[in-house]
């Protein structure tokens, strides 16, 4: 399938998440933004992202010109006139659209209103400070509460135009908090109390915006929560739900990985090849009966080992040598396998034979490794490894058990 660019409208947490695990996994998006501040919070993994409020003709005309199979609004809640506007262009254009919808957290504790002007009917028929953290664009209705240059303390962005605004309405700077978020619970407590307030005027922002903490510190500082409710309530999906419906309706499907692997399965001719246990217990054995399926030389180096080590080299099947490692054991190998009971020797192994480019396995340390051992099945024309990347031994081990069932049958069924 030729793929063709996605246009995200962002302006949220849920925005930015999804722009940056898209662009990660090779989706072509586009992004609109409503001023330059938000072009700078978001990662710019796109050489198109759009600084500007667009009205409704230039949505048609950015999605016209850029043939979009897919415009994603993950536009703030509370910004129903623009969601308006996206959806209405992309149905005039026929571009399928999807709304990514916020969470909304739900408290009783709360004094409800349904929109700002009975918040600010409420507050003005109550005394006290008030920390407003409802953003710039609708301070001017705030204006009207008695006393509000002095009353309210209006959290905003640290934008020149806003703060300009704010100054026209008639707040005096030391009432404006200009800082970008995102904002602890700790520092809503400390402002809170800073500023002496009696309520926090919030929107209902779900916990991504911030909301459960700003809950739990107007609880702690003794302050109530003036909730401004949204405005409509909204179809949309998920965060989740978005990328999924992404990777699989527009061709992305390869990309919904969510962890490469390290490791991958290839095999060597190890014919005639020297191999180097270091170490002769349990699991140094265990090695060497896998290592004998194959056509290599093995040297077993360790001062004591168990009998059965000390027959295969009775048995000329391996090399064994009593005594303790040697850094020179390992030159010409092109092998090693560290399995002893010491911790410190088997680093030492692993970071000698890794700096010198020699195919090592750290028994007890898969970190210091730069292969692994699998579990190893054979059949009479197939050999098969199975590894779980050193994660979990008995979930190969359980693998390779499966698969050696399934050959089994298989053979059965075949004579």
């Amino acid at each position: 399938m030729d793929k063709k660019p996605i246009l995200l409208f962002a302006g949220t947490t849920e925005g930015r998440l999804l722009f940056n695990e898209l662009t990660d996994k090779g989706v072509l998006i586009d992004v609109c933004v409503a001023t330059e501040y938000g072009k700078e919070v978001i990662d710019e993994k796109s050489e198109h992202v759009f600084a500007k409020r667009l009205n409704i003709d230039e949505m048609k005309t950015l999605m016209q010109n850029n043939s979009y199979a897919l415009v994603i609004d993950a536009t703030h809640p509370y910004a129903e006139l623009v969601t308006q506007n996206i959806k209405a262009a992309c149905e005039a254009l026929r571009i399928p659209y999807i709304r990514l919808l916020r969470k909304e957290s739900n408290y009783s504790d709360v004094i409800y209103c349904e929109n700002i002007d009975d918040a600010v009917a409420y507050l003005s028929l109550h005394e006290g400070n008030v920390l407003s953290t409802i953003g710039s664009k609708e301070l001017n209705h705030l204006t009207t509460i008695p006393e509000f240059e002095k009353r309210i303390f209006a959290r905003i962005l640290p934008l020149p135009d806003a703060v300009t605004s704010c100054f026209d309405m008639g707040f005096k700077g030391s009432n404006l908090i200009c800082m970008q978020g995102p904002f602890p619970y700790e520092m809503n407590v400390a402002m809170l109390k800073q500023y002496n307030c009696c309520y926090l005027l919030t929107k209902s922002s779900g916990n991504t915006g911030g909301f459960d903490d700003k809950i739990k510190a107007a609880k702690d500082a003794n302050a109530k929560v003036v909730l401004i409710g949204r405005p409509t309530q909204e179809q949309g999906l998920s965060l989740e739900e978005v990328k999924e419906y992404v990777f699989h309706q527009f061709g992305y499907q390869h990309f919904e990985r969510k962890e490469l692997k390290t490791f991958f399965p290839f095999f060597i001719d190890i014919s005639n090849k020297r191999v180097l246990v270091v170490g002769a217990g349990k699991i140094a054995l265990r090695r060497i009966d896998t290592l004998l399926k194959f056509n290599c030389k093995i040297k077993v180096v360790a001062p004591e080992a168990l009998d059965e080590i000390t027959k295969l080299s009775a048995l000329n099947q391996i090399e064994y040598e009593k005594r303790g490692f040697n850094p020179n054991d390992i030159d010409d190998m092109f092998i090693v396998v560290a399995a002893t009971d010491n911790r410190e020797v088997n680093h030492d192994i692993g970071a000698l034979a890794n700096s010198k480019n020699i195919y090592v396995s750290v028994a007890d340390c898969k970190e210091e490794c730069n292969f692994y051992f699998p579990a190893v099945i054979e059949t009479n024309d197939t050999v098969i490894g199975v590894t779980a990347e050193g994660k979990s031994h008995k979930a190969a081990s359980q693998m390779a058990d499966r698969i050696r069932k399934l050959t089994r049958k298989g053979s059965e069924e075949r004579s």
